[in-house]
């Protein structure tokens, strides 16, 4: 009876929502075989309880049984919806999702844009639902490349934001987000003097509204840093790059895997300055954390690169010390002295920037 089948989805989504998969698993597909039998392989309801197991098996990672239930729940939703019903635009952008994650950009477009088409038609271009999904859209031409189209799209985007913003004049995160989009674009674009008004903007948004000391603050911080250093002022970028660094050992901690890639980041601009001191006490620093952490492959990389830097300086007992270092971790995981990688600059560069260096080079 259709009754059995409503009662037995209800309690595939209390389990569902007390995390307990495998009931709530069982359930769904109890209610989906009663419910097919009651009311037919075509019903609003059948294709109801599809999208609910599509999420619960979305939730736990499976992938492949997702998007297989949330197909088959998108042709029950065809064949018995109107053609821009709300449930289609969900399971549209889920199957989207999912395609997102798996890295097929092409296939995730196409059902974003039949999403955004039925969302422009029953929501109007400036809902909020519509602009989420033409921003998955402007994501996806951004990591495809297309970045004309993923500019248009996310000015659009930014117009009905700014248009609805309040009377107050302050922006909102969803404004700070978009124009970070907008500044990655125009820097993709090498449109840097246009990039960086916009990506200002959004810092100054999310600083008012989330503080100095947030971890969505520190992205802010290090794409304007890398903006002025590919404009060659390269003391504004160590300032930001530094206040990165500041911001993320306070929102995530002193050991956090974004804190050990700013040092870094730090240590090769000090390193292209030609400020070896100062780019050592950087690799030092990471090489610290990943001692704590244990990481045979990343310690052995930092000290091959400060081996390297050693070579800069003509510094040969520090230089094969650290090597030595290296190759010890380089050992431990299976790999020998054939994986050091002993570089830095050229050895013909190394000689005109750093003199002292051509005699060991």
């Amino acid at each position: 009876h259709r009754d059995v089948a409503m009662v037995l989805k209800c309690i595939a989504q209390i389990h569902h929502e007390r995390g307990e998969f495998e009931p709530a698993k069982a359930k769904y597909l109890e209610a989906l075989e009663v419910g097919r039998v009651a009311l037919g392989q075509v019903h609003p309801e059948i294709a109801s309880t599809l999208n609910k197991l599509g999420n619960l098996l979305y939730e736990r990672g499976l992938l492949n049984e997702a998007i297989k239930v949330y197909r088959t729940g998108l042709k029950v939703e065809r064949l018995c919806l109107d053609s821009l019903h709300p449930n289609i635009v969900v399971t549209l952008t889920n199957i989207g999702q999912i395609h997102r994650i798996r890295g097929d950009l092409h296939s995730a477009l196409r059902f974003y844009q039949e999403a955004a088409i039925i969302q422009r038609k029953t929501l109007g271009s400036d809902h909020s639902s519509t602009l989420s999904t033409l921003s998955s859209i402007a994501w996806i031409f951004f990591q495809t490349r297309s970045y004309v189209k993923a500019l248009e799209l996310y000015q659009e985007v930014l117009r009905v934001r700014m248009d609805r913003m309040d009377s107050t004049g302050e922006g909102d995160l969803d404004i700070a987000s978009t124009l970070n989009s907008i500044g990655l674009v125009l820097f993709k674009m090498e449109r840097y003097e246009m990039a960086l008004p916009s990506l200002l903007r959004s810092l100054q948004i999310r600083q008012q509204i989330l503080g100095h000391n947030h971890k969505d603050v520190a992205v802010i911080l290090y794409n304007i840093g890398t903006v002025y250093l590919e404009l060659g002022d390269e003391d504004d970028a160590i300032s930001y790059y530094r206040e990165t660094l500041r911001v993320e050992q306070a929102a995530l901690g002193p050991s956090h895997p974004d804190v050990v890639l700013t040092m870094q980041h730090l240590g090769l601009v000090h390193q292209q300055r030609g400020e070896i001191k100062e780019s050592l006490q950087y690799y030092f620093k990471v090489l610290q954390i990943q001692i704590e952490a244990d990481c045979p492959a990343s310690i052995a990389r930092t000290w091959n690169h400060i081996g390297n830097l050693f070579l800069q300086t003509g510094e040969t007992e520090s230089m094969m010390a650290a090597y030595s270092e290296s190759l010890r971790e380089l050992n431990k995981i299976g790999k020998s002295e054939c994986d050091l990688a002993i570089t830095g600059l050229n050895f013909y560069g190394l000689a005109k920037i750093h003199p002292e260096c051509a005699p060991v080079a």
